[in-house]
């Protein structure tokens, strides 16, 4: 009797750790109205500091090694990283915000000014 529960513990477990890539857990954990509120810096900020939170979780899930541990420890808060970021990013898109590193600005640097020294 003890081995079937383990087994469907275990089962339960994976299972949850799937549940995990639902869009419908998704939006349970983390509420994508709220990123519309938010300006694009706020917005850049939270979609970096999402990206680095998956990062770290990724490591330690692959440092753990053990995917009922992963399931058990990191698969939610991985998860709601996941849900931030992909807000985050949809938001920027709705406001035309930069994310990526490069300057918001798409004019060009103003040329440097001319001299007219005569020798």
């Amino acid at each position: 009797m003890p081995r079937t529960v383990a087994a469907a513990l275990a089962a339960g477990l994976l299972l949850a750790g799937c549940a995990a890539d639902s869009p419908i857990v998704e939006r349970a954990l983390v509420m994508p109205s709220g990123f519309e509120t938010l300006s694009c810096p706020e917005l850049v900020a939270k979609y970096k500091s999402s990206d680095v939170r998956m990062k770290e979780l990724a490591g330690l899930m692959e440092k753990s090694g053990s995917p009922i541990a992963n399931a058990l420890a990191y698969d939610t808060e991985y998860a709601t990283a996941r849900a931030s970021k992909r807000f985050a990013e949809q938001a920027a898109e709705k406001k035309h915000c930069e994310l990526a590193d490069k300057p918001a600005s798409l004019e060009p640097p103003p040329a440097p000014a001319q001299t007219n020294a005569k020798k």
